[in-house]
């Protein structure tokens, strides 16, 4: 394991938003995640990096509260996961954008019906939306430049459209973090950069937001890939894990190299910064870093 992999100390600084702590999950005889301790400050931005298999939607899906860890313990904005923590008003401070929940938003919806329905922490929207969930949405959505969607039905958006709505819906309850699953996957290269891009703007401050608070910097983004190509430079932090362990975390700059990801990946690679984009491919052990 990577020396950058050690256990953080325990903090109670009011802007540790996550803080898992020797968090392990066992299911039908075997271990899931083994001794995760992870902590989120407001204003960082992390990717959670890893193979297929590491963990990665596991550990989240913990952090959520949809499973429950076998050992360990979650904090999550100052309480504890278990210990009085309303799970439904923890979603709303922690949307998630994945395949699953893509899969459960009722086609019919247009883009506008679909970033309303994010308000209200649901999947479909039983009742007509009141003005001002409509003006919340429209500013959303300017902010995003969605603006061409919202008349489109969800059911016949492109898989990146139906991805970039998703995030629009994530922020619309003012959320104190996002988690973006794998937003990438199955996108055509055009729908991955516009991806990508429209994700950078989540890490920005919206107009007239008052920085000097956690929610005026805007969302924390947690980011989970095994494309290293998608990272772009609006990430903070990298938590990289292998076979369910934290093989290294820390500031991204410190853990994504060639040397570490060629122990994480068992294979010789060589790990370049470009701009604000990263790569990665396979060289000779001559090569390595």
């Amino acid at each position: 394991m990577a020396a950058t992999g050690r256990r953080p100390a325990r903090e109670t600084n009011g802007d540790v938003m996550i803080d898992v702590q020797g968090v392990s999950l066992e299911r039908d005889f075997t271990q899931i995640l083994n001794d995760v301790s992870w902590q989120v400050r407001a204003g960082e931005h992390w990717v959670v990096f890893g193979p297929n298999g590491a963990g990665k939607t596991t550990l989240l899906n913990v952090v959520q509260g949809y499973l429950w860890p076998t050992a360990g313990s979650v904090g999550v904005f100052g309480g504890q996961l278990g210990d009085g923590v309303d799970v439904r008003e923890l979603r709303k401070n922690m949307p998630v954008v994945s395949e699953a929940v893509r899969n459960m938003i009722n086609t019919g919806l247009t883009g506008l019906e679909v970033l309303v329905t994010g308000a209200r922490a649901h999947l479909n929207l039983f009742e007509k939306p009141e003005p001002a969930e409509l003006a919340a949405a429209k500013t959303i959505a300017g902010r995003l430049h969605l603006e061409p969607l919202l008349e489109k039905t969800f059911g016949v958006m492109s898989t990146g459209e139906r991805q970039q709505i998703l995030i629009g819906r994530a922020l619309m309850p003012e959320p104190r973090v996002v988690i973006l699953d794998e937003p990438c996957a199955g996108l055509d290269l055009a729908g991955r950069e516009r991806l990508l891009q429209l994700i950078e703007r989540i890490g920005k401050p919206a107009k007239g937001a008052n920085t000097g608070t956690a929610r005026g910097r805007g969302p924390s983004v947690l980011f989970t890939t095994h494309h290293l190509e998608e990272i772009s430079g609006m990430f903070t932090h990298a938590l990289l894990l292998k076979q369910g362990r934290v093989f290294a975390r820390g500031a991204i700059g410190d853990v994504m190299n060639s040397k570490t990801l060629s122990e994480q990946f068992e294979m010789n690679l060589r790990v370049r910064r470009m701009g604000r984009r990263w790569t990665a491919s396979a060289v000779n052990p001559s090569l390595r870093d």
